[in-house]
């Protein structure tokens, strides 16, 4: 019997080959929320309600075709920036928002296994956090896919003084976008109110050059529940920070401090 040595020879360089390619072949499909969309507490939900002084749980179901490997969490202040999301929707723009307590932050890591896992991450929320904070998942399967998602989480504060804006310039902070530019050596009136239900001891409002640190402007609040103040616009352009400050009047120790960034030109 006669043996074709250049067919056994093709056959095995065919298998190698097949073996080659098939080991080269890497699953690419990203992994998912399979959560309900928009359900509460959920990074799928447009905004997750929080209170200071309680504590969150945002809680979600992750997919992947193959296998997920861990979840990452990270939430910082919505203070002064924003994230893309989508195509149609580049960021999440909430208008002017007075936050506190802004060095507060949450960085966790969740390991996971299987093509379907459950998530629950518990979060102590401060009492002196106030505001938006960004809510950002960063899923990862076992091949390495990365899949990114995007909340907010609201906080709601009642422990201690709230500053709120009705205008600003003439205009309602509420419908800025980015952060405000104001023209040299001008005047800027500003309105709002600040609120506690201990009530207000004190009460200032001071504009700060970002450069130098140095205070170019302030005022002394006499009305709580309605202010009106002219701010002097310094005639060095730059940027500065619009600082408003309150104390509680039962504790002293129980203080707000808050405020916006300007642009001078």
């Amino acid at each position: 019997m006669m043996i074709n040595h250049k067919t056994n020879i093709q056959n095995v360089a065919l298998l190698g080959l097949a073996i080659f390619f098939t080991s080269c072949q890497t699953d690419t499909e990203a992994p998912t929320v399979c959560t309900g969309l928009g359900a509460m507490n959920s990074i799928t939900a447009d905004e997750i309600e929080g209170v200071a002084g309680d504590h969150v749980d945002i809680e979600d179901v992750f997919c992947d075709n193959e296998g997920l490997s861990q979840v990452r969490y990270d939430i910082h202040s919505a203070e002064g920036h924003a994230h893309e999301v989508s195509d149609e929707d580049d960021e999440h723009n909430d208008g002017l928002i007075l936050h506190s307590g802004t060095d507060w932050s949450v960085l966790r890591t969740i390991e996971l296994d299987g093509t379907e896992a459950e998530a629950d991450l518990h979060v102590d929320v401060p009492l002196t956090a106030r505001g938006v904070w960004h809510v950002i998942v960063d899923l990862v399967d076992n091949e390495g896919n990365t899949a990114t998602f995007l909340s907010d989480l609201h906080i709601e504060n009642s422990h201690m003084p709230e500053f709120s804006l009705t205008s600003v310039g003439g205009e309602d902070p509420a419908n800025w976008h980015g952060e405000p530019t104001w023209s040299a050596g001008t005047e800027v009136v500003v309105e709002g109110a600040v609120t506690d239900e201990d009530g207000i001891a004190s009460a200032e409002l001071e504009l700060i050059d970002e450069a130098t640190e140095t205070v170019v402007w302030s005022a002394e609040l006499t009305a709580f529940e309605a202010f009106s103040e002219t701010v002097t616009v310094p005639a060095a352009a730059g940027e500065y920070h619009f600082e408003m400050k309150a104390t509680d009047a039962s504790n002293a120790a129980v203080s707000m401090e808050t405020g916006f960034h300007v642009e001078v030109e």
